[in-house]
């Protein structure tokens, strides 16, 4: 079993304690790391909602960024100014100029991921897929993360905004050897993405869940596709898996 905790996001709620921001930014808890997907778009959010949970910076193992917008990079310096050592993986076209760039991880803290596959410098259960391009705000380039859950052969993916669409990212299922009937959850930013009538019914069997959050345009089409599985992400809200 492993944790997911929103951090920032702004499209829903949040629970009692934590304030809403805009961005989006969750705290993976698995094989005893934590992992800090993405930063939001300020770092005094960020930081509060993460001391409300009962941490600070300096708990954190290392950051993954998803891609190089201020709304997911922007609330890294407060990290930094705490734990300035931490490890910041992007993927390999994050230097690639783009609109809205966000804030530039420092040179000392940039870990490169140069092809998909597990991060095992964090954790086997931790799998990363290739970047790809989309022409969204004048083109950015973006990756996710599947985690494994070992004793439910289950997997969670993660996205940030998901600019290059969802089914590019579940595309790489093959790719990263997950078994095509594994039991899947979603959760993140889906941007203007939407399935097919086609599509959802075929996904529909193994879906567990489909965590809305951030940039999520489609909200009712996915939640009248994936009836009680959809649901809107709550800030503050710890989600097991």
């Amino acid at each position: 079993m492993f944790k997911i905790t929103i951090l920032v996001d702004n499209l829903n709620a949040s629970a009692q304690g934590f304030i809403k921001s805009y961005g989006f930014s969750a705290l993976i808890e698995i094989d005893n790391k934590k992992i800090l997907f993405d930063t939001g778009s300020n770092s005094k959010p960020l930081l509060y909602n993460l001391k409300v949970l009962g941490y600070t910076p300096k708990d954190l193992d290392c950051v993954i960024l998803s891609h190089n917008h201020d709304d997911h990079t922007d609330g890294l310096p407060g990290i930094l100014q705490e734990n300035e050592t931490i490890p910041v993986y992007i993927h390999r076209d994050w230097d690639r100029k783009v609109s809205f760039m966000g804030f530039q991880v420092p040179e000392e803290n940039k870990r490169f991921i140069n092809q998909r596959g597990k991060l095992y410098q964090i954790s086997n259960n931790i799998i990363i897929t290739n970047p790809y391009y989309s022409n969204d705000y004048g083109g950015i380039d973006e990756h996710a993360c599947f985690l494994k859950n070992e004793q439910k052969d289950s997997y969670v993916l993660i996205t940030g905004c998901c600019h290059p669409g969802l089914t590019t990212f579940l595309n790489e299922q093959k790719k990263l050897t997950i078994p095509p009937n594994s039991h899947l959850s979603i959760i993140g930013g889906l941007h203007g993405f939407r399935f097919s009538i086609q599509e959802a019914e075929k996904l529909y069997p193994k879906l567990q869940n489909i965590i809305l959050c951030h940039c999520t345009t489609h909200v009712k089409t996915y939640e009248r596709q994936f009836k009680e599985k959809a649901s809107m992400g709550i800030v503050g809200k710890t989600y097991l898996f």
